[in-house]
This record gives structure tokens, C-alpha cells and sequence, in this order.
């Protein structure tokens, strides 16, 4: 199947440019189009994930973010994606870990994990 896309013209502000050149060259992006298509397609992945997924946002300090980009540039994941959704699987694992066998059976889906936890509003 062919591939096939639309020229749409967008005025943005000349700060935000300069960014989004930023972007391009740090991450090796071919043109800037093709930054602001990821940046779209990323932003269109956020406000509209497939109907059985739950995206999370995780905002990280530069130093945390730099430390994950170390990580995976010395082959400790694939990508920073990656390693976050480890680190998270491991990080559950470990709290169920944690509880009482009767405790993790018990909990009824939205239910707090464990005492004095307090449900997501």
C-alpha cells in the first residue's frame, strides 16, 4: 500500500522554531518536517491511544532523562520507552510482591493496593 500525505501549512512562533531545529539536530531527524511529524504522530499517539492501552506520562528532570539516554546508548535497553516500562513492571512486581497473599487475592479492580492508600481521584 502506497503511502500517501498532505502538505498543511502552520505558522508557529519563531522561539518555537528554533526549538524544534534543536530537536532536529540533537536527534539527527533528516528535516525539520520529519521532526514535526514525530512530534505529531507522538502527540496524536497521547490524545488518542488505541482503545485498550492507557498511556502514562512521565515527566523526568534533564539529569534523569540524560542518565536514561546513557543507559540505552550502552545497550542497558532498546529504547528510553523501553526502560521506563521495565523499570515500572519490576517496580509492581516488587509492591505485590510485598503484600499479603490474602491482601493481593482480595482487591477488587481500582481498589487500593495497600492500607491507607488512597484511590486515584
Amino acid at each position: 500500500m502506497v503511502d500517501t500525505s498532505e502538505r498543511v501549512t502552520v505558522r508557529i512562533p519563531q522561539d518555537l522554531l528554533e526549538k524544534l531545529r534543536e530537536i532536529q539536530q540533537s536527534k539527527g531527524t533528516g528535516t525539520i518536517s520529519d521532526t514535526i511529524r514525530e512530534g505529531l504522530e507522538r502527540y496524536v499517539e497521547m490524545n488518542l491511544p488505541p482503545p485498550n492501552i492507557r498511556k502514562v506520562v512521565v515527566e523526568l528532570s534533564r539529569q534523569d532523562n540524560r542518565q536514561l539516554e546513557e543507559f540505552v546508548k550502552d545497550g542497558g535497553s532498546v529504547s528510553v520507552d523501553d526502560a521506563v516500562r521495565s523499570a515500572v513492571r519490576e517496580y509492581i512486581r516488587q509492591r505485590l510482591d510485598q503484600l499479603p497473599a490474602a491482601t493481593a487475592r482480595g482487591r477488587r479492580e481500582g481498589e487500593p493496593a495497600m492500607a491507607g492508600d488512597a484511590p486515584p481521584p
